[in-house]
């Protein structure tokens, strides 16, 4: 079965679920992120697969799947077709004591990225904007969290976050690249987040440009926020791209 994919506008593409036949995932190992034990990865076995919906084995983790509470926000992974995926899901006991996971539409690859990204650690202040009502009032009182990025492309950031955020939660971002030209202030939607540890949480974040900012925010939300954000546009994010590859290759002769 041919796997369909649709593009998300950044360094990756979404997967729908309708695309893909789960049924290749029984008797296989999935692992479970869950809000009950962060940090800490859950792996277990697919007994059944129906209209995306995963029932796992509850011995599963030395038993520590049978103690999962219901309706809990879970992150799944698992290979597919050669690719690592990871999507959200909703954890679900039923009466007889079954576990099941209630998987999201979208399925993202973790691997594949239309921009490379290179391991690059450089200084971050990011700030989740509030889900709704945005307004300068609001905008500057946000919570600024200072970090460093894990790796970066063109296309988006990979950070190291004190908190988990959902698939559809929006940052600002300042970026200091030091080396490259790179706009002071973007917008950046959570394209995955897992945890690492108790206390930390790798969240990758795809950069939102210009030219599909409708896409995202209702116009009224478009002239709220700093013109600044939107400045970042595709083929600016292009001319990155081809930047960064020359950069990083530069860096890498003079150091040997």
């Amino acid at each position: 079965m041919v796997v369909k994919s649709e593009k998300t506008g950044g360094d990756k593409a979404s997967i729908s679920i309708d695309a893909v036949d789960l049924s290749s995932l029984v008797g296989r190992e999935i692992v479970l992120f869950t809000e009950q034990f962060q940090g800490k990865p859950l792996s277990t076995k697919v007994i059944m697969v129906n209209n995306g919906i995963l029932s796992v084995d509850r011995s599963g983790h030395s038993g520590m799947i049978d103690t999962l509470i219901n309706n809990q926000k879970t992150i799944v992974q698992f290979t597919l077709k050669g690719q690592r995926i990871s999507v959200d899901a909703k954890l679900k006991r039923t009466g007889g004591g079954k576990c099941c996971l209630e998987l999201g539409e979208k399925l993202v690859p973790l691997s594949r990225r239309k921009f490379k990204r290179y391991d690059w650690a450089c200084p971050v202040r990011c700030a989740v904007l509030p889900p709704s009502n945005v307004d300068a009032h609001r905008l500057a009182r946000l919570r600024w969290i200072e970090t460093d990025s894990v790796n970066f492309s063109s296309g988006g950031v990979l950070v190291c976050l004190p908190k988990q955020l959902t698939s559809k939660s929006y940052l600002l971002l300042n970026i200091d690249t030091n080396e490259i030209e790179f706009p002071t202030l973007v917008i950046g939607q959570v394209r995955y987040s897992y945890p690492i540890d108790s206390f930390r949480f790798k969240i990758g974040i795809e950069f939102i440009v210009n030219d599909v900012k409708e896409k995202h925010f209702a116009p009224a939300i478009i002239k709220k926020l700093p013109r600044a954000v939107f400045e970042y546009s595709a083929s600016r994010r292009s001319e990155l791209n081809r930047e960064l590859a020359v950069h990083m290759q530069t860096n890498t002769i003079q150091e040997q």
